[in-house]
């Protein structure tokens, strides 16, 4: 049986991160490695004490993907999860990740289905940002072509969340890093871009269903706009996040304006 390691950032959910890494536990998998990485948090988190955990308690917030880069210079199984801290595994989902993944070894990346806490859907995959289809939705009023979705079937994709990326090691050490450039928000689309562009496919599963509590740590952070701004403006480059933004911006405007009449 392969070994995984799974890889946690925790910021400030310390009560979920301990329910997450419980469910990772409770999957009974045999051959597992836990790297747990708290940016800081005010509570501390309770971390089991159990040799396959390796535990690192940042004395300040580097933000996700630097601290997710800890876990990816230290891991040593054979294929990688990360999964954000607000997430509970079904218990069956490292038997049915990797044989996922063994049908075809052009898989890169799996992503999984979401729910809410109330069970209702949440997206989980990202279209790539497009001026054409920010206007047509923004301007024009044609829905759903811009945030985050929820597929039909399994199928190749984009992007899927950072909140749960499972992949063969040997694609993340080809694929190296994540992003040192941004302190949140776009290091998924990129790493997803990334592993496109070594041919590999970015894949949705729809028969794998795992419990996220959205934005729990991003809603706590007064300076989340900021980072999602620098984020956009480093993914897209500056001339296409400066008309992603002036078509939302306009748009928003003109509602306001015929909203007050």
């Amino acid at each position: 049986m392969a070994k995984i390691s799974v890889l946690i950032v925790n910021w400030n959910v310390s009560d979920l991160f301990e329910k997450c890494i419980k469910s990772v536990l409770d999957t009974k998998y045999s051959d597992l490695e836990l790297i747990l990485i708290d940016n800081d948090s005010h509570k501390k988190p309770k971390i089991p004490q159990d040799p396959r955990v390796i535990y690192i308690q940042n004395k300040s917030n580097l933000g996700f993907p630097a601290a997710v880069n800890q876990g990816l210079k230290l891991f040593t199984g054979g294929y990688v999860l990360i999964l954000n801290p607000d997430t509970q595994l079904p218990k069956n989902f490292f038997t049915k990740a990797i044989s996922f993944l063994n049908t075809d070894s052009k898989i890169g990346v799996m992503g999984s289905r979401f729910v809410n806490l109330d069970g209702t859907p949440q997206g989980s995959v990202f279209p790539e940002p497009s001026v054409f289809n920010t206007l047509k939705e923004y301007w024009f009023g044609q829905k759903d072509l811009t945030e985050k979705y929820v597929p039909t079937l399994t199928s190749e994709v984009n992007a899927v969340s950072g909140a749960c990326m499972f992949m063969p090691s040997m694609v993340v050490k080809k694929v190296g890093l994540f992003t040192d450039k941004v302190f949140m928000y776009y290091e998924d689309l990129d790493y997803c871009r990334r592993i496109r562009n070594l041919g590999y496919k970015v894949v949705f599963n729809s028969e794998i269903e795992i419990v996220h509590a959205h934005g729990q740590s991003s809603k706590q952070n007064i300076l989340s706009n900021k980072y999602l701004n620098d984020a956009s403006v480093w993914y897209n480059g500056k001339l296409k996040h400066s008309l992603l933004w002036f078509i939302i911006w306009t748009s928003q405007k003109i509602k306001k304006l015929l909203g007050s009449k």
